[in-house]
């Protein structure tokens, strides 16, 4: 039976667990405002130099588990050095600020981000407390064999991550995988649950392009195999979608494939493509935009969802970062009208000190016949190693079916360790 705007809906993902439409309204807002729950992969460190990501993660598409060269940098080049220079920097090996040694095919992280989320819109104010991240992640590099899992607790959200069952307090495993790298490390065969490859990895993974793709480092992982090809100026991956196994209901889960090709020219600049589409037998609905309520996707059958577009990283100059991302989306289903629509990504990034980020940041979205758009203002500070403070000023004009917007304002603090 397909689901009314005014009626409650059972998640596919939660076991079942029903949410009025008001629950169902705050949890969609508040899915959609949380800024990036894993600040590991950082699209601006082309300002260094840097336009792949293996050196510094594990997972050769970058985010996540960062490698010893990658904890080594990020010691070097994140935080503010106080008086420092770079060249000066000593950096400590294994973790914990070097209190705990590893051996040399192990890399181990524990990443912990709590923040303050007010909202700001005509149905009043909200303030909230919030455990957004609490994971332990694991990888092994031995010889050309590689392997990553990742273990954390969520009280709430990121169900489709979820490895139990819980209306709320579960454990959650974003990644897990095993892998092969040849080619003297060129190429890598990857299986188990990974990150989509498509588009920018940026941590503000409730951005319209991460969201309305489902290519967000938070929950929207899938199970499936991965061919990476990391060469010189070019990488590239595509990924065969088997589904996300920790999806209860079979089908729900959306089979298909994903990836994306990226040149460098030169150290400054890049330009990449991606192309993905997937298959499920029903349709998940779309958290995107929390003001579409009547998904017409939502419980349809057979329903196929494309996504394509370019994504580019430019280093402009001095302390200056541009990132862009444009995605044209197509979602078709049995007995629903074809929905074209598109979204686009913009932001720069300045730092006019080492560690110190103002970021400026535009987006749009056009799905389900309505147009929403916001802007970003957001202050990130490594202000010591392995600790970021940042706040987000978000304002966002949400479309509504039937015409008009629905303006949101939200402010966001949190605070980040990692080791």
């Amino acid at each position: 039976m397909r689901r009314t705007s005014d009626a409650p809906r059972a998640s596919p993902w939660c076991g079942g667990l029903s949410l009025d439409v008001r629950r169902a309204r705050l949890a969609l807002l508040l899915a959609l405002v949380l800024p990036g729950a894993v600040a590991h992969a950082y699209p601006w460190l082309i300002r260094e130099g840097y336009t792949n990501c293996s050196g510094c993660h594990v997972d050769p598409s970058g985010w996540g588990l960062l490698t010893e060269y990658g904890r080594a940098q990020a010691q070097i080049v994140l935080p503010t050095l106080w008086g420092k220079k770079q060249e000066d920097v000593e950096p400590t090996r294994g973790i914990a600020y070097g209190a705990v040694p590893l051996p040399s095919w192990l890399d181990v992280g524990l990443s912990l981000r709590g923040a303050v989320l007010g909202t700001f819109n005509d149905q009043g104010t909200t303030w909230r407390d919030i455990l957004m991240i609490a994971d332990l992640r694991a990888g092994v590099t031995a010889g050309p064999f590689l392997a990553s899992v990742s273990l954390g607790y969520v009280p709430t959200g990121a169900t489709l991550a979820a490895v139990t069952n819980q209306p709320r307090d579960n454990l959650v495993s974003r990644e897990h995988w095993l892998g092969v790298r040849l080619d003297d490390n060129k190429v890598y065969l990857l299986g188990g649950r990974m990150d989509l490859p498509f588009g920018l990895r940026n941590v503000e993974h409730n951005s319209f392009v991460r969201s309305s793709t489902r290519t967000d480092t938070d929950s929207y992982q899938q199970y499936g195999g991965q061919f990476v090809w990391d060469g010189p100026g070019v990488r590239a991956a595509v990924m065969g979608i088997a589904g996300n196994f920790l999806i209860r209901q079979p089908d729900y889960r959306e089979q298909g494939y994903s990836g994306y090709v990226e040149g460098a020219f030169g150290h400054a600049f890049t330009l990449g493509l991606s192309s993905l589409a997937t298959h499920a037998n029903l349709g998940l609905p779309s958290i995107s935009n929390p003001y579409v309520f009547s998904d017409p996707f939502y419980n349809a059958s057979d329903v196929w969802r494309q996504a394509h577009g370019l994504f580019t990283r430019w280093h402009v100059g001095g302390p200056w970062v541009l990132l862009a991302e444009a995605d044209l989306l197509v979602q078709s289903a049995s007995g629903v009208k074809r929905d074209w629509g598109g979204t686009a990504f913009a932001q720069a990034d300045y730092e006019p000190i080492q560690g110190l980020h103002f970021i400026f940041t535009g987006e749009g979205l056009h799905q389900y016949e309505v147009t929403s758009y916001g802007g970003w203002f957001s202050v990130s500070w490594f202000f010591f190693t392995y600790c970021e403070a940042r706040i987000d000023t978000i304002f966002t004009e949400y479309g509504i079916q039937g015409g008009g917007h629905q303006p949101n304002l939200s402010i966001l603090g949190q605070l980040h360790f990692s080791m």
